[in-house]
């Protein structure tokens, strides 16, 4: 009997998913389950989306597109870009790829060869590992802190470069503490990797949910234009609550982007046209359409935070961007994984223990401010309920 590669034996996956599966069981026996695992938004995808879908496919565009997408969307993403971050990228350096997450992978094999490094923040969202991982590429960790607001440390980022090292990924705002990282710490990293001779990897996924009005967007790409080192990864799924759509965004200097395209079409030929054009009127769709939404969000981000707050735990950091909460449980635990199958199996509590993120997320949990305000309502007395029988690490 043949059997099956080794090479994918270490591969994990996106453990949220792992999780839903373990609430959808424990659901069917009837237990109810107050959900936080997942960013999938609560909200459909706008009207005004849906339905140029619908005329999109009724019109026949269901045939195959051009690998890098179709020029019309292209075009907006130039449009928005020029409005969003102050410059033009050539039609030649945007590819549309079926999501963000393939974009990630698209993008290190593009740039990378085996064996090459790439430095990956730690807490850092479980699709990186993954990418670098298929790619053959070495993970070299970067630790981010609370006690430093979760923004890198260049000391620190000096002491593990190393003739290999080809690149550094940065996420702003981050999933899955919700740091936005100022224009002085972009900067910062923008000289790092010109020192080095690195690419910037930037996923900018959350760009459009910033709710701190202190803190505004930066990102690399306005150093460089896209034309030299910095990669934009961007994506519908959040933003438009567009999560089962699979549309993403790649913008990358033009010798790049050709390879990102060619392994596109290699791998899935094109993204289909009538999800193209849904894509293009989400980016151009006025800025009201998801002003309710992104204000929900910070709503239930303070809002949990609250719960949890009168449940007992110490709530300092309240995530400036981004869909999620991210409090630390060392006062009550040092296993993340533990404590988080407890919340789910005694109360009902569906969360993702901080170390599915990486160490440094250990004594964490991500809690997703996507589900419903019935559960968020219920959050702090659940929490509570649970903390009373934990028996401790």
């Amino acid at each position: 009997m043949p059997t099956p590669s080794s090479s994918l034996d270490n591969l994990k996956g996106q453990p949220m998913f792992q999780i839903l599966a373990a609430c959808q069981n424990l659901e069917k026996a009837g237990k109810r389950i107050l959900h936080f695992e997942l960013g999938d938004p609560d909200f459909d995808t706008p009207e005004l989306i849906t339905e140029t879908c619908i005329q999109s496919l009724k019109s026949g565009n269901t045939h195959y597109m051009p690998a890098r997408g179709a020029d019309d969307l292209i075009e907006a993403v130039r449009m928005t870009t020029g409005i969003s971050r102050g410059f033009i990228p050539g039609k030649e350096q945007i590819t549309i790829t079926t999501g963000a997450n393939s974009a990630i992978f698209y993008t290190l094999k593009s740039i990378c060869d085996p064996l090459d490094e790439v430095l990956i923040p730690n807490p850092y969202f479980p699709s990186y590992l993954a990418a670098v991982e298929i790619a053959a590429i070495k993970p070299i960790f970067y630790g981010l802190s609370a006690e430093n607001f979760f923004i890198p440390n260049f000391d620190n980022l000096e002491s593990i470069i190393s003739s290999r090292t080809k690149a550094i990924l940065i996420n702003s705002p981050s999933n899955p503490m919700g740091t936005v990282f100022s224009s002085e710490t972009i900067g910062k990293l923008y000289d790092f990797a010109v020192k080095h001779d690195l690419y910037i990897i930037s996923d900018e996924v959350y760009a459009r949910m910033i709710y701190d009005y202190e803190v505004k967007f930066a990102s690399a790409s306005t150093l460089d234009s896209c034309k030299e080192r910095t990669i934009v990864i961007n994506g519908f799924s959040k933003a438009f609550a567009m999560t089962g759509w699979r549309v993403g965004v790649v913008i990358a200097p033009a010798n790049v982007s050709a390879k990102i395209t060619l392994l596109s079409e290699s791998i899935v030929s094109c993204v289909p046209g009538f999800i193209q054009d849904a894509a293009r009127a989400a980016i151009l769709c006025p800025r009201a359409t998801t002003k309710q939404m992104y204000s929900t969000y910070r709503r239930r981000q303070i809002e949990i935070c609250s719960q949890l707050q009168s449940a007992g735990l110490v709530m300092n950091w309240l995530p400036q961007g981004a869909m999620y909460v991210f409090p630390n449980i060392s006062k009550f635990s040092n296993n993340s994984e533990k404590f988080a199958m407890h919340l789910l199996n005694e109360a009902g509590i569906a969360t993702v223990p901080g170390i599915y993120f990486g160490s440094k997320g250990e004594s964490h949990l991500r809690l997703s401010c996507a589900g419903s305000d019935v559960d968020i309502a219920d959050l702090g007395a659940y929490f509570y309920s649970a903390l009373s029988s934990y028996n401790g690490d």
